[in-house]
């Protein structure tokens, strides 16, 4: 990314002629950055965001009618469609994550799409609760802990699913809702999206370019916070000084929990890098670093490669290298965080970013 994107401003130079290059910094290099920003938003929205939510909703009523199929007819096999369909929606979903801002957090969909650890207790009890005939506004009554992706995982993954019986019920019925809701989420966001291309119009919910920008590098931000503290920081014991506790992993039933970060930072890739995830290609938010300091964007390319590399060195399954391998999650834990300092504290910097409260950790 490098390579691609400071070319601009060599080329207004030359537009400019010798006797302006002296005003290059006042002049041509703002244009130019209000120019990219503009292509960028264009590209994030169109490119990035809206296949993203599309993808889960697609899957996501996939997930609904293999689990209502599961259902109807039972299955015996080890490894079950529902199954698959749940792994392909929860995969989408850690991807969308890397950055939630807009509509996600406008619907308040995060919790009842994504809460976790799982509550089986509540689950077990509401299953017990459960009305002869579950519907939506049954489920849509329930607290975030007794529905959403990972209180389905539970009911998918730990036992069978058999027809006519008030589990399988309520599985059916929490796949419908995850569906309806990835719904209300793609809706939203073709507004959103337009929002983002129109920043700082008549209309838009930005009120200006680097509004929208802000937004984006503050959920950026968000996304490897939450990786760090939420997900790894809390069963390592480093909130504590407790011993790792893999109950509390993400993802425990399906065994997923390393996959969930991976996708992650595939999602901050698609973010940074632009839809193609290939430096110097489409416009994401490293257009905008390396536009300014090709060495910081440089910086980033690097530190996301270790951070991904040292996920990836993770022995699996995950629960067991929690206690085992400790410090090759602490490593990766460690990894990632530094990426999440240099977009804070280097790239909002760069950028002017107005920082959000959020992330309070200090630095």
């Amino acid at each position: 990314m490098s390579t691609t994107w400071p070319s601009r401003h060599v080329l207004c130079a030359l537009s400019l002629g010798a006797a302006s290059i002296a005003t290059l910094g006042v002049g041509c290099i703002a244009s130019e950055g209000d120019v990219l920003r503009g292509e960028v938003l264009a590209h994030l929205a169109d490119e990035v965001f809206l296949p993203a939510h599309a993808r889960f909703q697609g899957d996501a009523a996939a997930l609904a009618e293999a689990t209502a199929l599961r259902c109807m007819t039972g299955d015996d096999d080890p490894r079950t469609a529902a199954q698959d369909a749940w792994l392909t929606t929860h995969a989408d979903w850690e991807v969308t994550a890397a950055v939630t801002f807009g509509p996600v957090v406008t619907q308040m969909q995060a919790g009842p799409l994504d809460y976790w650890p799982v509550r089986s207790d509540t689950i077990e009890a509401k299953i017990l609760a459960a009305p002869a005939t579950i519907d939506a506004a049954w489920i849509d009554g329930l607290g975030t802990s007794a529905k959403g992706l990972p209180a389905l995982e539970y009911l998918l993954f730990t036992a069978a699913l058999l027809p006519n019986t008030p589990r399988c019920a309520y599985a059916t019925a929490l796949a419908a809702d995850i569906a309806r809701r990835s719904d209300d989420l793609a809706t939203a966001w073709v507004l959103e999206a337009e929002a983002l291309k129109t920043a700082g119009q008549a209309g838009s919910s930005h009120a200006s370019e680097k509004a929208a920008i802000d937004a984006i590098v503050n959920a950026t931000i968000e996304n490897l916070y939450r990786m760090v503290k939420e997900k790894l920081d809390r069963p390592l014991g480093n909130l504590t000084g407790s011993d790792p506790d893999p109950t509390i992993l993400e993802s425990i039933y399906s065994g997923t929990t390393r996959d969930d970060l991976e996708n992650n930072l595939q999602g901050f890739a698609r973010v940074y890098l632009g839809a193609d995830g290939e430096p110097g290609g489409e416009p994401g938010l490293g257009a905008l670093v390396a536009a300014q300091s090709p060495d910081l964007d440089q910086r980033i390319l690097a530190q996301h490669a270790v951070a991904r590399d040292t996920l990836a060195a993770i022995p699996l399954p995950f629960a067991t290298a929690l206690t085992d391998d400790r410090s090759a999650v602490q490593t990766a834990r460690d990894e990632i965080d530094a990426l999440r300092r240099i977009i804070k504290l280097d790239v909002a910097s760069l950028l002017g970013v107005t920082l959000s409260l959020s992330d309070n950790d200090g630095d």
